[in-house]
């Protein structure tokens, strides 16, 4: 197999094994009302998910060090599937929802690190890099499908249905990455600890990287969570024209997609002006459009989806190029360390954007009496709040580091 064939396997099992990640915000204003969750409670389904995640990426990621990568992503890919047919099946309020989608986060934890180590440690030398780039840019890819797949096929079929067709994608992902890879079990020097945290915290370097990693995931996530809704309700604002328009899941789907290009675009920025100059550039404009995005929706519906779909392209212009820096910052015989602190500490961050959003809107929409464009636009200010830490960390990263 070609490096360009591995690249484009990889990527599309990557893509089938994470479309259950944004099902549930797809419909997030749809089970709010169904089971009469606070957005509180909608905010810890959301994000419970990569509660999950971090709470199971650390043993998952740095098992890579010892055994195939491609045997775990395919239990990962099997365990995410499974709990998705689970949820299709048996979720019926805030409990079930909660402990199902904490299941497929943690399946989800052997999914996308253990894909990228299995994709580049069967690549070599530059291979590598564009592999990354491209691998991390197609995470855009599952997020908007996800957003897609989910809404029309709940559309047409009912949730339940949704949730079971992208539980068997996950199914059809492990299998094929079973067949299709060859099993390279990697070299792990003997008397090595496996998990080395150690000399992770020392690198200042890919400290950097990581910290800014986990600001990046706080905003990603909190979009993700509550980017649908927030459309639900700049749409009713605007009934005339929101008639005209697809509906809001479809909507979100389009304007996550704008995430593919702006991996790729962040990546070639860094290399013409330098990775962390430009992420500190991405992720400042990023921070402040999201102090901002909220009190959009008192403009006119289609300002508001041209701020929402440029905005997009500032959050995820930074992903690519954040995962790149760790890598190339990492030290050699720690590697597998270093990718697991990076996804445990980023995607344990990400679980509080969600979650502190829904505590935001509920206080103010408690202290208002209502919901209006005040309450959103405080509410979604908190995502702007967590994205500006990121070019602190850089800063600070990058006074001590070693390699730029």
């Amino acid at each position: 197999m070609s490096s360009r064939q591995l690249i484009l396997l990889l990527s599309a099992l990557e893509v089938l094994a994470i479309l259950p990640i944004a099902s549930f915000p797809a419909l997030l204003p749809d089970f709010i009302a169904a089971w009469d969750l606070t957005n509180t409670e909608a905010g810890w389904i959301a994000g419970v998910y990569y509660l999950g995640y971090m709470l199971l990426v650390t043993p998952a990621v740095t098992l890579t060090d010892r055994y195939d990568a491609r045997l775990v992503f395919v239990i990962g890919c099997t365990v995410t599937g499974l709990s998705t047919l689970a949820f299709a099946a048996f979720a019926d309020g805030f409990w079930s929802g909660f402990l199902l989608r904490a299941i497929g986060g943690a399946g989800q934890a052997a999914v996308y690190m253990p894909g990228l180590r299995a994709l580049t440690d069967r690549l070599k030398g530059g291979e590598q890099s564009r592999a990354v780039t491209f691998y991390t840019a197609s995470y855009s890819i599952a997020i908007s499908l996800s957003f897609t797949v989910t809404g029309l096929l709940a559309e047409s079929w009912g949730w339940r249905f949704s949730f079971a067709a992208i539980g068997a994608a996950c199914l059809v992902s492990a299998i094929g990455a079973w067949l299709l890879l060859a099993p390279q079990p990697p070299q792990h020097a003997a008397g090595r600890p496996l998990f080395a945290l150690r000399p992770v915290l020392r690198n200042r370097d890919a400290m950097g990287y990581i910290i800014g990693y986990a600001a990046h995931g706080f905003e990603l996530t909190a979009m993700r969570a509550w980017l649908t809704a927030f459309l639900v309700f700049v749409l009713a604002r605007d009934a005339a024209a929101a008639a005209a328009l697809p509906s809001p899941t479809v909507l979100a789907a389009i304007i996550t997609l704008i995430g593919l290009p702006a991996s790729l675009l962040g990546n070639e920025l860094a290399l013409k002006i330098g990775r962390r100059r430009a992420l500190m550039l991405i992720m400042g404009i990023s921070g402040l459009m999201g102090l901002a995005m909220g009190f959009t929706a008192a403009l006119p519906l289609w300002l508001v989806l041209a701020y929402c779909a440029i905005y997009y392209v500032f959050i995820g212009g930074d992903s690519g190029a954040l995962t790149a820096g760790m890598l190339a910052a990492a030290e050699p015989e720690h590697r597998g360390s270093t990718m697991a602190l990076h996804s445990a500490f980023g995607f344990g961050i990400s679980v509080l954007g969600p979650l502190c959003v829904g505590l935001a809107l509920d206080g103010v929409e408690h202290a208002a009496s209502g919901q209006g464009v005040v309450t959103w636009g405080l509410g979604l200010a908190v995502m702007g709040l967590g994205a500006l830490l990121g070019p602190v960390a850089l800063l600070w990263a990058g006074r001590g580091a070693r390699r730029g």
